[in-house]
């Protein structure tokens, strides 16, 4: 599994995660919108209670993605419920904090004030202090290519109390990335996003269908420019067979946000007597068409007939009278009628 070591908490959160929060950074490419999707149909099918969110409005060109539908511009309200502060880094594997004897606290001035009492010689220093709101917050909050929190939008600062009470689960190929989540799964080397949460999904034991590996696939496609780009690797590659594998739909090309152009023919019943000559890019620029220019040649470059020699069934008549004709004709036989 690619990204075991890096999940293995993960792992053990996800069985009991009753709320569960996809967001995905503002200005979010195909890629990015395809990856949160994936996460979105995947956790979605296996029973769990889950939001996906954006700062953006969906574009026509976004809008064949599977389950696009379910993005949403807010969030979930996460005030009221019992408030848990986790302090990190100060317990033992049996559950026990060796550093402290014992627990106070007392109101002063508006504030509430808690008295860890630290028995002697010990060092009592949690790594960070979390709070939870139990039963409206979320417990897991997947963030799909941002390089920051920030990257978010509205959807982080108009909710910052819910992202530091949540696990954050950070997915990102950028090299600029703070590496902001409690998990981070991070792979500088892949070439989309939707690649890493291809194999993701796969180490996290859950299973691809077929509009998830369809939305993956347009990522895929999108984000190396139909598996042309440099980045692309073997691992690309076998991502791509296992979306297919399942049923995944490969992008068809231009049919997302590419129109064909309409190729018009140029006018048949225009004959000119000399050809001219047209800056044919002007006007192909002028009319938005490719235009293939139209040779129109003089009858004596084609060596045509002149009109004397074309049959009088075409209706041609000449206008000058060849100086043999006036001539008298004698015609002489071998015998008289």
């Amino acid at each position: 599994m690619k990204y075991d070591g890096q999940i293995s908490e993960l792992k053990n959160l996800l069985p009991n995660a009753k709320s569960i929060l996809i967001a995905i950074p503002a200005g979010a490419d195909i890629d990015k919108l395809s990856a949160g999707l994936a996460l979105f149909l995947t956790l979605e099918a296996a029973g769990k209670q889950v939001s996906i969110v954006s700062d953006d409005n969906i574009l026509v060109s976004q809008s064949h993605l599977f389950g696009v539908d379910h993005i949403q511009k807010t969030l979930p309200s996460t005030d009221g419920g019992n408030l848990t502060l986790t302090l990190e880094g100060v317990a033992a594997s049996d559950g026990t904090v060796p550093a402290l004897e014992k627990l106070d606290w007392f109101a002063e001035n508006n504030n509430l004030n808690l008295v860890f009492h630290v028995l002697p010689g010990q060092i009592f220093q949690p790594g960070r202090i979390v709070p939870h709101y139990q039963g409206s917050g979320f417990d897991l909050i997947f963030v799909a290519g941002a390089a920051n929190l920030n990257a978010l939008g509205n959807v982080y600062s108009q909710n910052q109390n819910a992202f530091s009470g949540a696990h954050i689960i950070n997915i990102d190929t950028q090299t600029a990335n703070t590496s902001f989540g409690q998990t981070n799964v991070l792979d500088a080397a892949a070439s989309s996003v939707c690649e890493v949460i291809t194999n993701l999904i796969t180490d996290l034991g859950y299973n691809l269908d077929t509009d998830t590996a369809s939305n993956l696939l347009a990522g895929m496609f999108d984000a190396t420019s139909n598996l042309s780009d440099p980045k692309v690797t073997a691992d690309t590659y076998m991502a791509v067979a296992n979306c297919l594998r399942v049923g995944g739909k490969k992008p068809s090309v231009g049919s997302a946000n590419t129109a064909t152009p309409v190729i018009k023919s140029a006018p048949q019943n225009v004959i000119a007597k000399s050809q001219p000559t047209y800056d044919w890019n002007a006007v192909a620029a002028a009319i938005g068409q490719q235009v293939t220019p139209q040779v129109v040649t003089n009858a004596a470059d084609n060596n045509q007939p002149s009109p004397e020699e074309q049959p009088a069934a075409e209706g041609v008549i000449s206008e000058t009278v060849e100086p043999e004709w006036l001539t008298p004709k004698i015609f002489k036989g071998t015998s008289l009628g």
